[in-house]
């Protein structure tokens, strides 16, 4: 979604997607993304073979939910005005992305329950 709105937006007479500090923040998300997404791959194989603990649980939880919280406010940066606007999808999925550092846990609790192991 972001990709194709910085593709399509202009500023100072050239598309978003042009200036370097776009693609460097679109090259940053794109890791990050890939980066939890062979972390949580993992993690699930190993959970279905019942290998899981629920410390490594809240390691996922805390990251994963800190992380999409990070990559969403670089995507909404891209987005300017237009990423509150309720006219585009983007908003809810920011809010969406907030409520997660909340649900089964809130982020402090998992760093509570991770730190307990140290």
């Amino acid at each position: 979604m972001t990709v194709d709105f910085v593709k399509n937006r202009e500023a100072f007479g050239q598309k978003v997607f042009a200036f370097q500090n776009t693609q460097f923040k679109l090259a940053s998300v794109k890791t990050e993304l890939s980066v939890a997404r062979i972390y949580l791959d993992e993690l699930l194989a190993r959970n279905v073979e019942g290998k899981v603990d629920p410390v490594e649980a809240s390691m996922a939880k805390l990251w994963i939910s800190e992380m999409e919280g990070r990559v969403l406010d670089e995507l909404l940066q891209l987005h300017g005005g237009a990423g509150f606007s309720d006219d585009y999808p983007f908003s809810k999925m920011y809010a969406f992305a907030r409520v997660h550092r909340l649900y089964l846990g809130t982020s402090e609790i998992q760093r509570l329950t991770i730190a307990r192991t140290i």
